[in-house]
């Protein structure tokens, strides 16, 4: 197939590889000139946005606040067939997506830093047509793991999976504690380290155009409210003694 990616970031190069070694016929497009030039001496092959009527497939992968305009260029470029599109959050963006004659919305579960496909998650937030885009889905990533659920749903989902996780991260950095502290900083370290890989712009994104980040902040407020006047009944001991076994075992993995 012949594929062009929009959005040249860490992610979308990350994407350019893995179809690239699947043998599709694959440019990128981005509006950085500095950029386009690096990796058109590297050997990536460019393609520009308003001349991409006879590609197969538009894979976006920009920040959250330029999708609507990316969509506007491609559907004034007489695109008709798949419209692919990667960003962390759903809700904003679904009226746009639907106006597209064949979209497709996919949020990876893993970062740039991935070195394979196989296993990799995938969550598919069905637009129009399921059964179709489910079927192209798996035909471009065969070896990942699919899970469809509602916009809503996902982005209720980012709240708790990513949010609170960056949020945690980024009052543990301002804390600004320095060398080797023991497995809990490790850890801790480790999960920043993680959770806060994006760029700035994207993280900030998440935060204001998510429309249930207000659900994440009232309920860290209760619990800091709770801690506070002395009420502890929120900490389950039997659940945390688990989860505390399991987190030992994934920080040994991951250090």
């Amino acid at each position: 197939m012949k594929i062009i990616i929009i959005g040249a970031g860490r992610m979308g190069i990350w994407f350019y590889k893995y179809f690239n070694f699947k043998n599709h016929e694959t440019y990128f497009y981005d509006t950085d000139k500095v950029k386009v030039i690096d990796l058109k001496d590297k050997g990536f092959r460019y393609h520009e946005i308003d001349q991409i009527k006879d590609f197969d497939i538009v894979f976006c992968s920009t920040n959250i606040s330029s999708i609507k305009r990316v969509i506007d260029s491609v559907k004034n470029s007489g695109f008709k067939k798949y419209f692919v599109e990667i960003s962390a959050l759903k809700t904003p963006i679904v009226k746009s997506l639907i106006t597209l004659e064949k979209p497709i919305s996919l949020h990876p579960l893993f970062g740039p830093g991935a070195r394979t496909a196989k296993g990799k998650k995938l969550i598919h937030v069905p637009l129009k047509e399921k059964e179709e885009e489910l079927a192209m889905i798996r035909e471009l990533f065969p070896e990942m793991e699919i899970t469809a659920m509602s916009a809503e749903e996902h982005d209720r989902l980012v709240t708790k999976t990513i949010q609170l996780v960056q949020l945690i991260s980024m009052i543990y950095n301002r804390l600004t504690i320095e060398g080797d502290w023991g497995s809990s900083h490790k850890m801790m370290k480790l999960v920043e380290s993680v959770s806060l890989y994006g760029s700035d712009e994207l993280i900030k994104e998440i935060f204001e155009l998510n429309p249930y980040t207000k659900e994440l902040k009232e309920s860290v407020m209760n619990v800091l409210e709770k801690i506070y006047s002395g009420d502890y009944t929120i900490i389950k001991k039997e659940y945390f003694k688990d989860l505390y076994t399991k987190a030992y075992e994934i920080m040994e993995d991951g250090l």
